[in-house]
Formats: C-alpha cells, structure tokens, sequence
C-alpha cells in the first residue's frame, strides 16, 4: 500500500521585508522582462488594475475566512500586502521619476490634467486605505522568529550593505561599517526624549532626533517635517528635509524589552520605520535608500564602545558662566511674523479652525471635499470605474501641478537657531527683522551702535504723537485649560485667487473703531482687547492670519490654540464692523465666544462677576504666549550650581542679564514674547558681609507702585520700584556666608526693556483699597535711566564671543499708544479704554459699545489711568 503524500504546513508567513522586495522585483524586473511600456498612462492603468486586484483579494479574505486553511490564510495576506505595495512602489517610486511625469505636472493640455488627477486619486486611495494596517498587523504576527518587526542580519560586515533589505535590523558593527564606508551619505535618526538624546548620543554628523512623543500612528514624512521637528535646531531640520539624498537612513531608540516590545520608544521606532516604509507621500525616498534599525538601540552601541557625544550638560547655564561653554544656550532667531500662511496652512491648523469634532484621519489627509473630476470613464474604461466607486470621497485630490514639492506642502515656521560651531569656529546665525549685533551688549553703548536707519515718527494735525509700526517682546506662565474647551469657530475664508505669501498689510484697516458690548460686568475684557488692538504688530499677525503658523500643538501650559483662534476670530469680527469708516459707526461686536474661550481656559473668567483688567491682560498676553511658544514642549529650566551663581554675581548685571535671557529664550520663545517680553533683576544684599544674590524675572506687565501723596509723575512711580528697600525683621534674608538671617536689602533694577511696555500702576493694596492719586504720564516717556548699563568689562572665564543685543540699546523712548482706566472700587467699578487710531482718527474713547474721537487733546492723561500701553520710537 503506497502512502499517501501530505503537503507540508506552512508554519510562517514571509517577512514583511522579504514580500516588499518581491513587489519591487516585480515593479522593476518584470517589467523590462516582459518588455512593458513605462509610459505613464500605461503605469496607471496597471495601477488601478492592481489596486482592484488587491481589494478583490481583501474581500475574498473577509468573505471565507473562516473556510480557510492556515496555509491558504498566509498566502492571501502575503498576496495583499504585495498587491498593495506593487502601487505604492508605482505611485511614490517609480512614477515620479519618469521623465514624462514631471512634464504632466505642469498639465500643459487637458489630457496631462486628467492623468494628475487619476494619480492623485491613487495618491489619496492610499492615504485613505484602512486595511493595510490590518494586513501589516497580521504579517508581523505570523512572520518567522527572524522577521518580526523587522529582518536581522547576523552576517558579517563583509557583506555590502546595499544587499540588504529595507526594515533589517543592523548590528553595531555594521552600522560602524556604514559610518566608516557611507559618511556622506547616511542619515542616523534618534528616537528618544530631547533630554536623554542631550544627556548622549552617537556621535556622528548627519544625526536627528525626533522625540517619540512629536508623531503618531497616523503621520506622513510631511507631518514629521512640519510638526515633529518645530522645536528643533535648524541644522537637524535641514537634515530630515534632506533625506531623500541619503542612500541609508538608520533608526535607533533606547533598548526594548525583548519580552513584549512594551517599551515606548520601540514602538514608536517601529511606526517610523512603517512611516518611510508605507507612509512617505510628501517626499518619497529614492527607490535605492535603505531604512535599517539598530538592534538593541543606543545601549548596545555604548556596550561595543561606539562612540558618544555629549551635547548640552543638563545643568543648564552652569557651563557658561563657569567655563565659557555656550552650547547650553540657543541663540535664536526670533520669528518672522509677518507673512500670511492662510492658503498653505498646516493640516493641524485646519482641523482646530473646524467647528466639526476630529474625524481620525492625519492632517496631511483632510482637504475640502471635491467631486470626481469629469471625462475619467473615457481615459480608463472599467478599471477606473471600479476603482472611483470605491475611492474615498472624503478629501480632494492634493495639487501636484505646482513645480516643485516646496510649493505642495505647507512651509512651517523657522524654529530657534543655535549658535553654530563648525571645526573650533563659531558665528552667531542672523536674526532676521531683530538689529543685527554689531556690537556686544557686552560693551560700553554708544548712539552710533543703532545700525537700523530709526523708523520716522510723523505728527498729526491735533499735535499728536501716533503709533509707529515696527516689530516687538513678552511671556510669563498661564494656567493650562481647566474647563471643557468649546469647539473652534471657522476664520473668514480669503480669497484663494490672490496671493497670500506676500505682505499686504494695507488691505486691513489696523485702526478700526467699534465696540464691544458688556456681557455682565465684561468691561475688564473689553478695554484691555481695545488697548491691545493699538498694538499694530499684534493686530496685524491676527488679522494676516500668519500667527497660525507658530500655534505649538504640544506646548506644556497652552490651550491647543484654543485661545489664539478666539483671540483671532474676536479680531476678525471687529475687522469687519469697523474697518475703513471714518465717519459711520459700526455695529457692537458681542464678544461672548471669546469670553467662553477664557473662561474655559481659566475659571476666574467664566462667571460674570466683576475681575481686575490687568490680570485679564496677564492671562491673555501669557496664554498667546503659550499657544504660540514654539519652545513649549521644552524641559524647564534647571537652577544654577552654587559656583555658577557665585560666577553670575561677578558679572554685571548688563551681562548676566543678558545669558539668563538666551537661557530663558530656550523654554519659552514667541512671537508675544518679542512683542511684549521684558525682564528685571531683582537683588538681595546682606548689610553685614555685603553678599549679593540675584535672580532675573521676565515680565509681560510691569507693575509700579503708586505712592501715598496728593499727586505724582510716572517717574516717581519707577523711582519708587526701583528704590533700595530695607527688609522687616521677618523678612531677613538667611546670608549664606554668615549662616543666619541678616539685616538686608532688596532692590530691582530693569535690565530689559520691550518694545511695547505695558505698566500696570498698583492702585490697590491687599486690603483691596485704591489709591486714587492722580499720576501724570506724558505721550513721550523716557526710561533709559531705569535701564541698568553696569557693563564693568568682565565676561565670564572662555567667553569672546558676542550675545545677542535683542534690541536693548539706547536710548529707551516710549510713545504712549493706549490707556485702561478704571472708576470706582474694584467691587462696583468701570473700566474704560483710550486708544491711539492713528493719523486719520487720533485718539478715541471707548466705554463698551460706546466709542468716540476724545473731546480735548489731553482726555486720555486721566486720574483713572489704571494701565498705560507705551511703544518704543526712535529718533526722537
């Protein structure tokens, strides 16, 4: 009796490496084997056909499941994954490098139009696919012991690496092979926490780290580009914006648990490996670059005595001070806030500016809807018949006629600048719009360092002084969102017909007058919204649109964006009421959505009770900050070392002034920040042994006291600031060389001065009580004598090179632009605003939905002033 032969069972699925080199095999084998044509519409059509072959195969799968053998199973997901990856080979590889494709980009005819719009069909089916992911899942988990995640080859370096498959994981001496032999051209790419990637990494060249916590699941390389990296310095931007012209790209993270690869950065190493593998549409990586990982991650490369760097020590400043070692500080450029971004927009913005909820998809994959573009049956018969009913019909087809992928994707905001150092030399990175450093804040100030010829300031015909336009600083920390935050409204559409990357800023009326109706004691938002909207600068961003581009989705303490959208939305709205009437009076804007915003953001404005204007201009001010901190996501900062603050008391206060604001600067970095950003020091002093001790504190709103006498100037108030004060017997301070409280003294002195200054004048004291003296203050206000210039010559041990000015170079002349007052008690008060509209209106009044030129010439100097709004001028 013959015995009858079994088929052996298939215990394993292939690997997922091993099925994507079949698919490229057959992509650039078989075709020239069986000598098919490359044009275009011929790839296209054997696109769509695969694509249909792959869903039948899916459907098949779903349908008799359960009737299939283990063996048959396996082979039908093998089949789909290599279905579905022959089309995404075609579309992102070898389509693009046809030469005839760059030609149908330009759709020069109507033909090259509908051969785009079939490719970007293919495009966004593959976005949109909600299968692959399950498919990949599967894979992985039935591949065989040597395939799961990702291929590792144990051979020797001898073997080249461009053997290898993408999705291998390289031991350390190869990936050492690949560093000694592919310098130029290797790209190592760190998936950890900015701290442990700081604390140490493989020292090498072209190396980034992308923090795990920056991406998702659902990402692109777009997304990674434009959100992952915001925080980034611009040296590591530049190098993932270049990584197609790398032929190897290496992940490594932290070591996994090998048990359950529960480790966070493994996980997330892997969705960035599926990511180049499946998901690089923005920038497909050429069809030669390779994707390998590190086994074992960055601990097996210190095991094998790889070699190390570190970059920042993790006492922040320390080395500075001690040593002369900058590489803790981020010289930054502080952003361009000019240009409008609302018709390239980040997909993360358009989702926030949406009054829908999130509907899962990434933001690279939400567009408006279109219909099917007309005239497709007659190009592709059945095939793309089939095909558009089963399409996704949620987004529209993604432009690629456009030149170039620049002009594709949206342009994120430059982010903070270190001070480079290249082979022992250093240069300072320009800083755009700020005074460039042409001499050191460190030295003696002379009038001839202001290298900017000063803007004019130009006189109306009552006599006034009006706001000059010009660009700013401010920060401080807000509460983080307390309450439910309400959905985003949706910003005035413009139009997307004219060009939106140039400034026109003289299509907005930046001194439009309208009124805010009171909400129920609402008048403490309404005159401080008033006042700020003097602020040009400020108006302008909101206005343009282009304060959209710097929203930090991941900053600590902001709201998502949820308060600038409001702020933005409030700013449109009155816009529109009250732009370009010199004569007519626009309707009352209700401001009730912006109001919800805040008190979603922070209880203490929820209700309709009465609250202090300055603290809403302290919550306002600091929560745009925080939505808008490009270094929100940052580590604190870390206290200084005892030797370092005994350093940092050697300096003036000119100099160290100046490092503790590059050192803050790396946490907290806005566009407000460089509208209304300004810092004091404040000083103890024991009276024994003459010990100092002193700390620098950033202000956004600087409050005077406003002392006990029938009537005072503003410079009696900065006078009485920046007195020397004795401190109680309870408030001694403990003197560290004397080891016990001593008689001390406290002193603040101004060490940075903003361009907007905004000055709170402390009417009320603790018990609550005002003090209604009245304070005069002038249109012009001079500070340059509050400005501390100790400069004495020493700098810290090591440092030659230049800190940046920021602008703090005298003199420090202030043109008063608006003014909050506030009548009665804080219980049973009423504020109101005067602000400067400019040339063609002066001053007006505004008192809720009442607003109305001022009656004299001196209205606004008045014994209500409760917050005065001064802009820096020059040439005065």
């Amino acid at each position: 009796m013959t015995e009858m032969k079994t088929e052996p069972i298939k215990k394993y699925c292939k690997g997922i490496p091993t099925l994507s080199r079949l698919a490229e095999k057959f992509v650039f084998q078989e075709d020239d084997f069986h000598n098919r044509s490359n044009d275009m519409m011929t790839v296209l059509q054997h696109c769509l056909d695969t694509l249909e072959a792959y869903r039948d195969v899916y459907k098949k799968l779903k349908m008799e499941r359960d009737g299939l053998t283990e063996s048959e199973l396996f082979e039908i997901y093998e089949a789909a994954y290599i279905y579905y990856k022959i089309v995404h080979i075609n579309i992102l590889n070898k389509l693009p490098n046809l030469q005839e494709f760059q030609t149908v980009k330009r759709q020069s005819n109507s033909n090259d139009q509908k051969l785009m719009e079939i490719y970007n069909m293919l495009v966004k089916s593959l976005l949109n696919d909600d299968k692959i992911a399950q498919i990949k899942h599967f894979l992985r988990e039935h591949c065989g012991p040597e395939s799961s995640g990702a291929a590792t080859i144990d051979n020797g370096i001898e073997k080249d690496s461009k053997t290898f498959d993408s999705g291998t994981f390289i031991s350390v001496d190869q990936l050492k092979h690949l560093l000694f032999h592919y310098n130029d051209s290797t790209l190592l790419l760190d998936i950890r926490p900015r701290a442990e990637f700081n604390k140490k990494h493989i020292n090498f060249k072209n190396i980034v780290c992308i923090e795990p916590i920056s991406f998702k699941s659902d990402y692109t390389d777009i997304d990674v580009e434009k959100r992952s990296l915001i925080t980034s310095p611009q040296k590591e931007i530049d190098l993932f914006r270049n990584r197609t012209d790398f032929e190897f790209i290496v992940l490594y993270t932290s070591e996994p648990d090998e048990r359950n690869k529960s480790n966070h950065n493994y996980q997330q190493e892997m969705v960035l490996l599926d990511l180049f593998m499946n998901r690089s549409f923005g920038k497909p990586l050429r069809a030669d670059s390779k994707i390998f990982v590190l086994k074992a991650g960055i601990s097996n490369w210190i095991s094998n005595n790889g070699d190390c760097i570190t970059e920042i020590d993790d006492k922040s400043g320390d080395q500075l001070y001690l040593n002369g070692r900058n590489s803790t500080l981020r010289f930054q450029s502080l952003p361009d806030h000019s240009p409008s971004i609302s018709a390239s927009m980040d997909g993360s913005m358009k989702e926030m500016l949406s009054e829908s909820p999130n509907n899962g998809f990434s933001a690279f994959q939400r567009h408006q809807q279109q219909p099917p573009p007309a005239g497709f049956k007659n190009m592709f018969s059945s095939s793309l018949t089939s095909l558009s009913s089963k399409l996704p019909c949620k987004t529209s087809i993604i432009d690629h006629s456009s030149g170039s992928d620049s002009d594709v994707f949206t342009h994120y905001p430059e982010t903070p600048h270190l001070l480079a150092e290249e082979k022992g030399k250093k240069r300072i990175v320009n800083h755009g719009h700020i005074s460039p450093i042409s001499s050191r804040a460190l030295t003696s100030i002379s009038k001839h360092s202001i290298s900017a010829q000063p803007p004019r300031i130009y006189t109306n015909n009552k006599g006034f002084l009006n706001q000059n336009t010009s660009l700013t600083s401010s920060a401080t920390i807000s509460k983080p969102p307390t309450q439910p935050i309400p959905l985003l409204p949706q910003l005035p559409m413009q139009d997307s017909s004219k060009s939106h990357t140039t400034q026109h800023t003289e299509k907005y009326d930046l001194d439009f007058t309208v009124g805010l109706e009171n909400m129920g004691n609402s008048c403490y938002i309404s005159c401080i919204v008033q006042c700020l909207l003097g602020t040009h600068e400020l108006t302008n961003i909101f206005l343009n649109n282009s304060y959209e581009k710097h929203i930090n989705l991941n900053s600590r303490l902001g709201s998502k964006g949820v308060l600038a959208k409001f702020f933005a939305r409030l700013i449109h709205t009155m816009h529109q009421q009250g732009a370009f009437k010199l004569k007519e009076k626009g309707k009352a804007v209700k401001p009730i959505q912006f109001k919800m915003a805040c008190g979603s953001i922070n209880s203490l404005f929820k209700g309709s009770g009465q609250q202090d204007c300055q603290e809403f201009c302290q919550f306002l001010l600091d929560g745009l900050h925080e939505d808008l901190n490009q270094c929100g996501n940052n580590p604190p900062l870390k206290e200084l070392s005892p030797d370092a603050e005994k350093m940092r008391e050697r300096l003036s206060m000119r100099i160290a002034s100046s490092i503790e604001w590059e050192r803050f600067l790396t946490t907290d970095f806005s566009v407000i920040v460089d509208l209304f950003q300004g810092q004091y020091a404040s000083q103890l002093c024991c009276k024994v042994c003459g010990l100092t001790s002193t700390t620098y504190q950033p202000f956004t709103v600087l409050s005077v006291p406003v002392p006990h006498v029938k009537s005072c100037t503003i410079e009696d108030c900065f006078n009485e600031f920046t007195k020397t004060e004795e401190l109680e017997t309870d408030e001694q301070w403990s003197c560290s060389t004397c080891k016990k409280k001593q008689p001390s003294t406290k002193k603040l002195t101004i060490t940075r001065l903003p361009r907007n200054l905004v000055i709170h004048l402390k009417r009320f004291d603790n018990m609550l009580n005002k003090n209604n003296v009245f304070v005069e203050y002038p249109f012009l206000l001079d500070l340059t004598s509050y400005w501390a210039s100790d400069f004495d010559g020493r700098l810290p041990p090591g440092v030659t090179d230049e800190l940046p000015t920021r602008g703090q170079i005298p003199p420090f002349t202030y043109k008063l632009y608006a003014v909050a007052s506030h009548s009665g008690s804080l219980y049973g008060g009423h504020y109101t605003a005067y602000v400067d509209k400019g040339i063609n209106r002066g001053w007006y009044y505004f008192d809720d939905t009442n607003c109305r030129p001022v009656r004299t010439k001196t209205e606004c100097i008045t014994s209500n002033a409760y917050v005065l709004f001064y802009h820096r001028v020059y040439g005065i």
